[in-house]
């Protein structure tokens, strides 16, 4: 099985599914997430606990592969979340609505199994539709390109 599908197994079965177990076969022992949340473990065990943070707020929880490629050791995925805001997360109380932000991840993959983590969110997208931010202010934008 080649690297890429192995780590697809991430999102496929544990985010969008909730099988945190299957962490414990895709991830090494000395798996380290260098872009886990503040104040949270780096191991696998912290992956486990973001997993079930975001669960609990969006039970329905999907992760959308749109692109992954393989570079050596390297698997980098381009993926859309979505879900239904149907319980707190992030501090922000049910609001029913589907919510969807996107994600980039790299993996470095030693023997088949992930052994570091890097990532960018949209969390700033998340957090607006979550309504924990308010969206950028683009009046002045729109006035100046009304006449175009």
């Amino acid at each position: 099985m080649s690297d890429k599908v192995n780590v697809r197994r991430i999102l496929t079965e544990a985010f969008s599914k909730g099988d945190t177990e299957v962490l414990d076969e895709l991830m090494t022992e000395d798996f380290v997430n260098h872009n886990a949340p503040p104040g949270m473990d780096t191991s696998r065990e912290g992956v486990k606990s973001v997993i079930k943070i975001e669960r609990q707020g969006f039970p329905d929880l999907k992760a959308e592969i749109i692109r992954d490629f393989e570079d050596g050791e390297y698997v980098i995925q381009h993926v859309k979340l979505t879900g239904t805001h149907k319980g707190l997360v992030f501090g922000a109380e049910p609001t029913g609505r589907v919510i969807s932000w996107n994600e980039i991840h790299i993996a470095k993959v030693r023997d088949g199994k992930v052994s570091d983590h890097w990532a960018c969110n949209d969390l700033h997208v998340l957090m607006i539709q979550l309504g924990q931010i308010a969206p950028p202010d683009t009046s002045a934008f729109r006035r100046e390109n009304a006449g175009s």
